[in-house]
């Protein structure tokens, strides 16, 4: 993972913390799964998504679900309610045919050690 380097990465960042506080940040199944998993609230998402101070830019999303390679996945690191150091993936989402945006997605929160970037 790189940091994004640029003043785009305040943008991406500001941008998910509009997103979550709209209530329009969307968790796959996957990501409930990890946070069951890990022990990890609601409560959690909001600490280290709202006190985020950085994000990465981890990767293209190249799973075989991924509709578009515009898909992208950001991480942002922080430290759970409890202590706990958590690792957030957030990928942005395009429309398979015409690339028009469509969503931000929570596609994983899980502990630290739990994380497979």
């Amino acid at each position: 993972m790189t940091p994004i380097g640029t003043a785009l990465d305040d943008r991406v960042l500001h941008t998910i913390q509009d997103v979550y506080l709209a209530g329009k940040l969307r968790k796959t199944f996957d990501c409930q799964k990890d946070m069951i998993r890990a022990g990890l609230y609601e409560a959690d998402v909001e600490q280290i998504i709202m006190t985020a101070t950085t994000v990465e830019k981890a990767m293209p999303a190249t799973s075989v679900r991924a509709s578009n390679k515009l898909n992208t996945h950001y991480v942002i690191h922080g430290t759970s309610t409890k202590g706990t150091k958590v690792y957030c993936k957030v990928c942005s989402n395009y429309h398979p045919t015409t690339d028009a945006f469509i969503e931000w997605t929570l596609t994983s929160f899980t502990n630290q050690q739990g994380c497979q970037p």
